[in-house]
């Protein structure tokens, strides 16, 4: 059947299917492994739905709901395997995940609610439909949490890992590190206690939940990321999956960035570009991004060093190398990747003393972030750019980038308090470069 086939009947109706198709004949190709139906289906389910037998339409509702539930993991998981492009599948399947997961939710079939919600995370993620995506999260809490243990309710220990690590996504991208990191510690013991050497998902589980706390512990600046990161890694590594591991691999690489050691950061790098699957492009471009962020950084440290312009060039040209790739092999609807990506080609290019090209990519880094929701991303890349006018004169612009940076950092409140602080800095910089006509820096 053709993924979102048929129409999706009213939110209060208890049937799934509302009418017939088009066309005649048997199911027909489109060319791409999906099948029109046969006119007459859509009857005959609907036949179903209807039967007087109370039973009888409960045993229909529920394969409907477990059917559009396991196509939500199934598209979860092969995203996950580096198939970008389920993503297409899932925009079709948006309806039927959204109108399933109502009727799991009403009929306590908890465990085809969270088949749904896999769905939809990844379409939503992909996407950056993070609000609508934070609304289904709260919704669900309480059908799973136990509020005055964080644990789970009695009968839904299966599902309380997974909407556990969902809460600390949502809780990531409000800065609220300390909550996530409390929140997290408890998901990761948890999922220890139940991870077996005979199980490889409940490994696969505690691998995930590692890497989740190895994330959470590098932007506080714990230096304990690295041996969750490890961890993760090795148990990816024990159980086969290798796009695990890659991703475990490439934020070692981030760990160790941080930790200012390039060579260690540049050798995970490339171990977790290798353990990439072929056709998992955007999980390259990220990894081919990440190798950019390393020629980046020889390019600050020559630069602090006073070294030939030939060496910088040398750096900024591998950086833009790296960068032009991952670019060209993101997706177009990847908004979170690629507003990373063009931040990264804008400071790039101002870096080489090409501002129109660096404010090309900056301002699309800023809309890509702003449709998503993501006004810190928003505001980084806004700082970014104020900077970038600052070194060149144009300060009422550099002024107004500034202003919109502390505007949106100021809705993180405390949790940015030393964002908001730099970017008064730099505003006084540039008052004070307006005011005596003289350059400055921030």
């Amino acid at each position: 059947m053709e993924p979102g086939g048929g129409a999706r009947p009213d939110a209060g109706a208890e049937h799934p299917i509302a009418g017939p198709r088009g066309g005649s004949g048997p199911a027909y190709s489109d060319g791409r492994g999906y099948y029109s139906i046969h006119p007459a289906l859509p009857w005959f389910f609907r036949r179903l739905f209807e039967e007087r037998d109370a039973e009888a339409r409960s045993r229909a509702l529920r394969a409907y709901v477990e059917a559009i539930g396991f196509g939500g993991e199934y598209y979860w998981g092969q995203y996950a395997q580096g198939n970008r492009d389920v993503v297409g599948a899932l925009r079709a399947e948006e309806s039927n995940l959204l109108h399933a997961r109502a009727l799991a939710r009403r009929n306590g079939w908890w465990r085809c609610v969270l088949g749904t919600m896999q769905g939809l995370r990844t379409f939503y993620d992909h996407t950056g439909r993070r609000a609508e995506w934070a609304r289904l999260v709260e919704e669900i809490v309480p059908d799973f949490v136990d509020p005055a243990t964080e644990g789970p309710l009695p009968g839904r220990e299966e599902n309380w890992s997974l909407v556990t690590g969902y809460r600390v996504g949502l809780l990531e991208e409000a800065r609220q590190w300390a909550e996530a990191e409390r929140l997290q510690e408890i998901h990761v013991e948890w999922d220890r206690g139940r991870a077996r050497d005979d199980d490889r998902n409940s490994q696969r589980t505690l691998a995930a939940s590692l890497h989740g706390l190895g994330q959470i512990q590098r932007e506080i600046g714990r230096t304990e990321c690295v041996a969750a990161y490890r961890e993760s890694f090795d148990l990816a590594q024990r159980i086969g999956d290798g796009t695990a591991a890659a991703a475990s691999a490439c934020n070692l690489g981030n760990a160790y960035i941080g930790l200012r050691d390039l060579a260690e950061a540049e050798r995970w790098y490339r171990g977790g570009l290798e353990l990439m699957p072929d056709g998992d492009r955007m999980g390259r471009a990220g990894s081919l991004g990440q190798l950019g962020h390393v020629a980046r950084e020889r390019f600050e440290e020559a630069r602090r060093a006073n070294q030939p312009e030939a060496v910088l060039l040398r750096h900024l040209n591998d950086a833009l190398g790296f960068y032009q790739q991952a670019l060209a092999m993101t997706p177009p609807d990847a908004i979170g990747q690629l507003a990373v990506i063009h931040n990264q080609l804008g400071a790039s290019y101002g870096d080489a003393g090409q501002l129109d090209r660096a404010l090309r990519h900056y301002r699309e880094s800023i809309r890509y972030r702003e449709s998503a929701g993501n006004l810190y991303g928003a505001a980084l890349t806004q700082y970014n750019v104020a900077v970038a006018l600052l070194r060149a004169r144009r300060l009422a612009d550099a002024r107004d980038y500034a202003d919109a940076a502390l505007r949106n950092y100021q809705t993180y409140g405390a949790s940015a308090e030393q964002d908001i602080q730099d970017t008064l800095g730099l505003i006084a910089a540039i008052d004070k470069a307006a005011s005596e006509g003289s350059p400055a820096q921030p």
